[in-house]
């Protein structure tokens, strides 16, 4: 690779901070912070509802930085024409990614990149994929590639829905969100999402195949040291609680495991660790619940938990959430879905369930014996810091962005 100095625009949907506010944060907070100590990084953010740049060291180190906000004009009459047609017909974008006033960003962001060169140009952001394509002119002779994190039609697919036969319209919006979704990764250099299964859903794309780069784990300059199962009897859930699978799968833990179990451990606690707590959320909280909601560090709360138990029935991408627990040594019990992304080995370091009783069953093996958790914990700890180490997905991120020997991961079927 080389060790030029590189000119590097990235363009994201939501500010990449603070480090854990959100999943472009988790991802690209330590990207920014390393890229920046060798690279000369503009930033530029479409729609944030944050109206000021932090006093951050990281985002201090950036070059330059623009944040523009959501547009609540009323649309022109072209405007919403031209939408409702996209939205309708089979070749546009889906009507979950369809939005108004694409054309006041690109105007922005043409305005933001007049005058600059840039070696390579990343653009986290499916619904404004097209402008990429409008401002070649503006990047010719940059490396243009694209991050699609998680894949939108997994998420999609695994939405909750009624049982039975599924509706034509729905049949018609998922066919054309994977159609869509595999044009995204079309005309860029290089391409990637954060797991494997969410990199599977474009692997019989015309285009060259995207590549698999994980997030890492970011301690912050925290030390953190897996240490023996604490007194009592305790599950845990880690993650932002106002994200909408997030608040599903704590209230499936509550409902369907904590409950049921608390009958058998009379001292059983449960811990909902993470922001932005829902009402649905909070509601839970009383002598048996905690509810922590923001806390200046989540590894002290993590500590206290016997295991972590993760009943995600919808979703896609890498859950951040597991892989700190595993960090921490912690025994994760999780369904099928989460297994596919994280890869560890079901039965030794990590336990799946496939159904309630499996998630009762495992975590009441959990919580009867202590050495077991440990065991179970430990093995999971190992293949996390193997597999996710920070450093290594840090070299392999610059790698992607400025080009180099690839050594991501392929995806897998």
């Amino acid at each position: 690779m080389n060790d030029k100095r590189k000119s590097i625009l990235m363009v994201f949907p939501f500010a990449p901070w603070p480090a854990r506010e959100n999943g472009i944060s988790i991802r690209y907070y330590p990207v920014l912070e390393h890229l920046s100590r060798k690279h000369d990084i503009d930033v530029f953010v479409h729609s944030d509802p944050r109206h000021t740049i932090p006093e951050d060291p990281v985002v201090r180190s950036l070059r330059r930085v623009q944040i523009t906000f959501s547009d609540r004009t009323t649309p022109s009459l072209l405007d919403r024409i031209l939408t409702a047609t996209e939205m309708l017909s089979p070749f546009g974008r889906p009507y979950q990614f369809a939005r108004y006033h694409s054309n006041s960003i690109f105007l922005q962001l043409r305005e933001f990149v007049t005058g600059q060169r840039y070696d390579s140009v990343l653009w986290v952001m499916h619904e404004h994929r097209d402008l990429l394509k409008r401002l070649d002119e503006q990047f010719a002779g940059a490396r243009k590639i694209y991050d699609s994190i998680d894949s939108p039609y997994l998420h999609y697919l695994r939405e909750p829905r009624p049982a039975g036969l599924m509706p034509l319209h729905r049949v018609f919006d998922l066919w054309k969100t994977l159609r869509w979704e595999k044009s995204l990764l079309e005309g860029v250099d290089a391409s990637a999402y954060i797991s494997a299964p969410d990199a599977a859903v474009s692997a019989n794309s015309k285009t060259s195949r995207a590549q698999v780069i994980p997030n890492g784990i970011y301690l912050a300059g925290e030390e953190i040291s897996a240490a023996k199962q604490p007194a009592g009897a305790s599950l845990g859930f880690l993650g932002n609680m106002g994200y909408p699978q997030n608040v599903r799968g704590s209230l499936l833990l509550y409902e369907n495991v904590f409950l049921p179990l608390k009958e058998e451990f009379t001292n059983l606690r449960m811990m909902i660790i993470g922001r932005s707590p829902a009402a649905e959320i909070r509601a839970l909280a009383g002598p048996d619940v905690e509810v922590t909601g923001t806390v200046e560090s989540i590894w002290p709360y993590i500590a206290q938990a016997n295991a972590f138990v993760y009943p995600m029935i919808g979703g896609a991408g890498l859950q951040n959430k597991i892989l700190e627990a595993m960090h921490a040594g912690k025994p994760v019990v999780t369904t099928e879905i989460c297994l596919k992304s994280i890869g560890a080995q079901e039965g030794k370091e990590i336990l799946i369930g496939r159904n309630n009783e499996e998630l009762r069953a495992h975590t009441r093996a959990l919580l009867k014996n202590p050495e077991y958790a440990l065991e179970v914990g430990m093995q999971g700890k190992a293949y996390v810091d193997r597999t996710f180490d920070m450093s290594r997905v840090l070299k392999r991120f610059e790698r992607f962005v400025v080009g180099g020997k690839d050594l991501s991961i392929p995806p897998t079927s």
